[in-house]
């Protein structure tokens, strides 16, 4: 069965909520104030079999002008309109300004419904019929069907029922594919069932039992069961007005303006790029820097709006704009949006989200028209491509990436391939990473390498988590990528824990005489090698560069370091294990005094030894002995 949403529009008290009921039976008018008071505060909502294969929603929406922040709310997922008119009173006020709104929010389609007929003549039908077809020349619905009826007496109603399933022909059912959210339009409990949450599901799909965020507050909660117009179903999705019972939450936890969805899908926004559209109204420039109000789904929030090129935005002009939020807003690209003045009294323009992460854009800066040009009409490859590269070197995930391209994982997964085959991209585990960034990542790091060996000459190399902090910040998956391919170019050798270029590792002429020196040196004095301070001049270099240069035979296993100043040479250290592994089986333990008999060691080379054989496992003490480690 298709099913859609209708929504309703017009000025107060043209009769919308009246002819609700009498298409449907359903009064909208829930709240005992509307009812003595006649006058729709809330958003009010009924369904609609037209035919046997049409299901409709129908969101009856207010007409005061108090109350067009509700109207904003209702209108958002609707695909089709009713447009009311009063045959008594003719287009009025709150008629242009929800309009407005419908074209603002994109609706194309509608049926223009003059009501109240039996209280006029026919003559005055056709003035307010006449009436409509001025106002709504070069609008949305030029040319829509327009029907007079009377909710009183039933007149023209089977002519309306007719004319909405002709226009619900043409309308293509929502997708059941991309992110699932519900925006929020209603909250309530009920005795044995806990909370309800009610909205129209503009995206996506979602089943009994699934977990959902809620957003802002991010707490969780699990969907215990579903209805769409009061039908228990096992899943909803893009189209239909629903309503969900929510298990592990709290009435005060979830409030209109909340957005549902499945955790970790949507991402907060602080600041926006969007498409800024004025209406061709009598209304003054709005100037850079203004303050308004911003409406989008059921969140309303104070935005201050960024003029990228110009200093103001004047009516019926359209340009590329940014948002800066007071609080953080749930939006994806593509969304459209109401903008209202700084005290919410008239809708002043409207627009498109086209980014939900960007950049701090610099005014009047070159590049701006082509990033609008590619957010308004490139493709998804483009667009994916482009928030890659805005992201640099730390990359995105993939998640994040599907919140601001506004596809589900699976579209995202099958985008990202593409980008890889196209080698616009490189993905390491869920991070995409652009084919430009790495390439300049891998230039930095190879240039720091260098570097490092120009300023420490005799160090082994840069230990690997150093120079991954002191390269631009990214993920470590990114870091062992360009690890691995500096190294299989033939760049760069990691050992161990260490970088070193592949030049610095075969070391130069200079380098292989130092170290046959330092060797000789460390195997002349056996177990009594000299410290650093000692040794330096008998190098002939400094401390500082005789240090490195010791760690460095110590990496590659020439030298064995015991002390921050003491190093033997290797065989050496091989000698010592040997003999202290030959006493020990014969005597079974070993004294400090039997160690420095047997190696005829001074106190100043004894503890260090004593200390590093236990480091090595090869002695374990027992009180003031060592012995043999089983």
């Amino acid at each position: 069965m298709k099913r859609i949403v209708i929504g309703t529009a017009g000025h107060i008290d043209h009769g919308k909520t009246t002819l609700v009921k009498a298409l449907t039976g359903i009064d909208c008018d829930r709240l005992k104030e509307e009812k003595e008071r006649g006058i729709t505060t809330e958003l009010g909502f009924a369904h609609w079999r037209l035919s046997e294969d049409l299901l409709a929603g129908i969101v009856d929406m207010p007409g005061h002008e108090k109350f067009v922040r509700h109207m904003v709310a209702g209108a958002w997922g609707i695909d089709t309109v009713m447009l009311i008119v009063a045959a008594d009173e003719g287009v009025m006020p709150q008629t242009r300004e929800h309009m407005d709104v419908c074209e603002m929010l994109g609706l194309t389609t509608g049926v223009v419904v003059i009501t109240k007929k039996d209280l006029v003549d026919e003559e005055m039908v056709q003035l307010v019929e006449e009436d409509i077809m001025e106002f709504l020349k070069g609008r949305a619905l030029e040319g829509a069907p327009v029907v007079a009826v009377s909710a009183a007496t039933g007149e023209n109603l089977d002519v309306l029922r007719d004319i909405l399933i002709e226009i619900s022909a043409g309308i293509e059912e929502r997708s059941r594919e991309g992110i699932f959210r519900l925006p929020v339009d209603r909250v309530f409990s009920l005795k044995g069932l806990g909370t309800i949450v009610t909205g129209t599901c503009i995206s996506g799909s979602l089943g009994v039992g699934e977990e959902v965020e809620i957003l802002p507050s991010a707490k969780h909660a699990k969907v215990r069961s579903i209805q769409a117009y009061h039908d228990d179903v096992r899943e909803a999705a893009a189209g239909q007005r629903i309503a969900l019972n929510l298990q592990g939450l709290d009435r005060i936890e979830v409030e209109r303006g909340s957005m549902l969805a499945r955790p970790d899908t949507l991402l907060f926004s602080s600041r926006i790029d969007a498409s800024l559209k004025l209406l061709d109204l009598p209304l003054n420039p709005i100037r850079h820097d203004s303050v308004l109000r911003f409406h989008i789904a059921t969140t309303q929030e104070e935005a201050r709006l960024v003029i990228l090129d110009k200093d103001q935005i004047e009516p019926g002009q359209e340009l590329f704009v940014q948002f800066v939020f007071k609080k953080p807003v749930v939006v994806l690209p593509g969304d459209r949006f109401i903008l209202r003045g700084p005290y919410a009294v008239q809708t002043v323009g409207g627009g498109i989200v086209l980014d939900i992460m960007p950049s701090r854009h610099k005014r009047k800066s070159e590049g701006l028209d082509k990033i609008y040009r590619l957010l308004h009409k490139g493709t998804d490859l483009e667009k994916a491509g482009y928030h890659i590269r805005k992201n640099g070197f730390k990359g995105i995930r993939h998640h994040a990436l599907a919140a601001l391209t506004g596809r589900d994982l699976a579209s995202t997964e099958k985008i990202g391939s593409s980008l890889q085959t196209g080698n616009v991209v490189k993905r390491f585990g869920a991070i995409y990473i652009h084919m430009e960034c790495f390439t300049e990542y891998k230039e930095k790091l190879l240039i720091f390498v260098g570097e490092y060996h120009r300023a420490n000459p005799l160090k082994v190399g840069i230990p690997k988590e150093e120079l991954r902090t002191r390269l631009p910040a990214t993920d470590v998956l990114v870091f062992q990528a360009a690890l691995d391919e500096c190294a299989g170019e033939g760049h760069i050798v990691v050992e161990k824990d260490k970088v070193l270029s592949s030049k610095h590792a075969q070391g130069t002429k200079e380098t292989g005489k130092m170290e046959g020196r330092v060797l000789d040196v460390l195997l002349a004095a056996g177990f009594t090698p000299p410290y650093i301070k000692e040794m330096s001049p008998m190098i002939g270099v400094t401390e500082k560069n005789l240090r490195d240069f010791l760690d460095r035979l110590a990496f590659g296993g020439a030298v064995v370091k015991v002390t921050q100043d003491m190093y033997f040479h290797r065989d050496v250290i091989d000698d010592l294990r040997k003999r202290v592994t030959d006493f020990l089986q014969r005597h079974k333990e070993m004294t400090p005094s039997d160690f420095k008999t047997e190696l005829n060691l001074s106190r100043k080379y004894l503890i260090p030894l004593l200390e590093y054989l236990d480091q090595i496992k090869l002695t374990i003490r027992k009180g003031d002995k060592r012995v043999l480690r089983g």
